[in-house]
């Protein structure tokens, strides 16, 4: 496969074959000749920012791809010397125009058309692919026109009637500059002295020499005036004489001066070039963003105004445009067509109806590939969807990622979310809010605490000084993922289904993992690093010394417990938390239990009341239950204000999130899909439990 530095040949651009689009590039076989637009930028860069001389020959190709390389190689800070080698038709016929100097080499030839295309469809389709090409040549024959010097009305009957050109007709009408090896008709000019003198050497080419004349206004050689030339000698004319002053009063005569001679005029041609690429690119920034027209920069150009006055024109122009007004209203940013029509392809195929997803209300995985490829490009289905799949239009091919790639992926990536969003997560029962890490490392999710009871103050104004101590638990992230491959076949077979399926599974996924980390610490009853012990434990006095079933006695002693828990750090006998629990969790075995403890029954007698069915939530978790590894008969009591579990993300990762892992693969998107969660048991004191029975 061809590369930028195969187009570098003896410090020069070579440009021969094919001219092709960036997308095109990975269809073409190892001995294909061609060369695309990356290509160029590419070798350019390479050859550095000075003078760069650019050989073609080439039959065209796509004229997309044509009308870029012609923008690449004008833009070039050195300038490009551009020499048609054998030949410069259809697109490549627009490279020739971008050269600050034109050649054509004694056999070569030009050949200019109208740009043509293939659609296949419903007469409305035919009739708005005919308007496009239409409006691209347009386009076009006003880049041949501000190239050559001819009004783009003439042009267009050019280009329709597909007229070649040998290299003195190239160079007679404006597309070229001269034939290699000669000398440029400007320079030929400057040898004679006088204007009648040229047209008698260069009769033979008459119309040539004509056409440049009326090509340079500024050449300010009158009929018959002398020329000069810096390398041929020439006698100064003859002094005028100096008519005498009138009489009566005889004053002295002024003695006679000779006329200067005439320097040789510079280069119109360069001059004039540089004028109209001045004025272009100053305006190309407001003609981008709307504040100016086409029309506006076509108009200084034609009628011959300079660049600084253009300027002060445009500026006056843009100003007058504004609408008046008193205050400064924030700005705001509207999004463009390009923005609006990827959205629309998004909610499209989310579903959505609305906004700018109603524009492409139906729209599916095929159909979008073939958009995406430029519309009907023949019958080949498959080529165009392989083509849409590459297609990088509205993305740039930023990252190395297709308009396919991108596109498809954030439908994961939103989809996944919203099923992730809808989907419950129990285990929040026991944890509190998160917590971000900055990287993977170990986390320590600090508990502070210390004898913080008000003691007397002294006479003389003296406080006790508070003991201040901590504790710290380790916590880590963990990644986990899966790679997810939307294929070629999946796309020719409009397999709708993968995105609703693969995102709500994997948001399921996410979840149960979260659930799992969770869970397992609680049901296991993890360890605390701060001290060894397990969360809970009968030194934590939150585990109950005698198994039992729920009961307003069991629970009654779980609360005294949690009650009785004191301040972490404190050694004064009156320092209790005061822990109240509200949630009672249990696994499905217990559920019955449960359920029936917190309800609201009114007992037939007092003894049988149940005072603290109004302050406890029933939960069933069956993480916990005797299926997961753990305990049918178990039951706990949590506080929601010192939940036992502390949990996190990795910073800016908050929820499982679809990236494009190859973007650029015609055959598939390969995508990764993954969560970022850690956790580890942190808190005791807010936590009971009783093996029950």
């Amino acid at each position: 496969m061809m590369k930028a530095t195969d187009l570098i040949v003896g410090g020069e651009l070579i440009l021969s074959g094919t001219v092709l689009l960036d997308d095109y590039v990975g269809y073409m076989w190892e001995e294909d000749v061609f060369f695309a637009p990356r290509m160029v930028r590419e070798a350019l860069q390479i050859l550095g920012e000075g003078p760069v001389t650019a050989r073609v020959n080439s039959g065209g190709g796509h004229v997309w791809a044509g009308e870029q390389i012609r923008a690449i190689l004008a833009a070039h800070p050195g300038g490009v010397t551009i020499v048609v080698e054998g030949l410069a038709a259809s697109a490549a016929s627009l490279l020739l125009m971008a050269g600050r100097t034109r050649l054509m080499s004694a056999g070569s030839q030009l050949m200019i058309h109208d740009p043509s295309g293939c659609v296949f469809g419903t007469e409305a389709d035919m009739r708005r692919e005919a308007d496009v090409i239409g409006a691209s040549a347009n386009t076009y024959a006003a880049v041949y026109a501000s190239a050559s010097g001819k009004t783009p009305e003439e042009m267009r009957e050019i280009m329709k009637a597909e007229t070649w050109y040998g290299p003195e007709e190239a160079v007679a009408q404006g597309f070229a500059d001269a034939v290699a090896g000669e000398e440029s008709p400007t320079a030929r000019l400057t040898r004679f002295t006088t204007m009648e003198a040229a047209r008698a050497a260069f009769m033979s080419a008459g119309a040539t020499y004509e056409r440049l004349l009326s090509r340079l206004p500024r050449l300010s050689i009158a009929k018959d005036a002398t020329m000069t030339t810096p390398t041929a000698q020439t006698t100064s004319p003859t002094p005028a004489p100096v008519p005498p002053a009138p009489q009566p009063a005889p004053v002295m005569a002024t003695p006679p001066q000779p006329a200067p001679a005439l320097q040789p005029a510079p280069d119109p041609v360069a001059a004039e070039r540089a004028r109209v690429k001045g004025i272009r690119e100053m305006a190309a920034p407001f003609l981008t963003s709307g504040r100016l027209m086409q029309a506006d920069i076509d108009a200084l150009v034609d009628d011959g105004t300079q660049v600084a006055e253009a300027g002060l024109r445009l500026m006056a122009q843009m100003a007058a445009a504004e609408a008046p007004t008193r205050s400064h209203a924030p700005a705001q940013i509207t999004r463009d067509e390009t923005d609006t029509r990827m959205e629309g392809m998004i909610g499209a195929l989310m579903k959505k109806t609305d906004g700018p997803a109603a524009d492409y209300r139906g729209l599916r995985l095929k159909r979008m590939a073939m958009d995406l490829a430029g519309g009907s490009r023949g019958y080949d289905e498959a080529a165009q969807v392989k083509r849409g799949m590459m297609a990088t239009t509205m993305t740039g091919g930023a990252l190395g990622v297709s308009d396919f790639a991108y596109i498809t992926t954030e439908v994961m990536k939103r989809t996944l979310i919203e099923a992730y969003n809808r989907r419950a997560a129990s285990w929040q029962l026991v944890t509190g809010a998160p917590i971000s890490a900055a990287d993977f490392r170990e986390l320590h999710a600090v508990r502070f605490g210390g004898d913080f009871q008000l003691k007397p103050v002294g006479e003389n104004g003296e406080y006790k000084q508070a003991r201040l101590v901590d504790e710290a638990e380790g916590l880590k992230v963990e990644r986990r993922g899966r790679t997810i491959n939307l294929t070629f076949e999946a796309v020719i077979n409009d397999d709708m289904g993968a995105f609703q399926r693969i995102p709500t599974e994997f948001a399921t996924a996410a979840r149960l993992m979260e659930a799992s980390m969770v869970w397992t610490l609680f049901r296991t009853n993890a360890k605390l690093k701060s001290d060894g012990k397990t969360l809970f434990h009968a030194d934590h006095g939150n585990l109950a010394a005698q198994a039992a079933a729920i009961s307003v006695t069991s629970v009654a002693a779980a609360r005294k417990a949690m009650w009785e828990q004191r301040a972490f750090g404190s050694k004064d006998s009156d320092d209790f938390l005061s822990i109240e629990p509200d949630r009672l969790i249990v696994p499905p075995a217990l559920e019955l239990p449960a359920m029936q403890f917190a309800a609201a029954i009114t007992p037939a007698k007092n003894a049988d009341a149940n005072p603290f069915s109004n302050s406890l939530t029933p939960s069933t978790v069956g993480n916990l239950g005797a299926a997961a590894g753990g305990s049918d008969t178990a039951w706990y009591l949590v506080s929601s204000d010192m939940p036992p579990i502390q949990h996190a993300y990795l910073e800016g990762y908050e929820a499982p999130t679809v990236e494009t892992l190859d973007g650029m693969n015609p055959d598939v998107v390969t995508m990764n899909a993954r969560h970022i969660f850690g956790a580890a048991a942190v808190e005791y004191r807010g936590v009971y439990k009783n093996a029950g029975q």
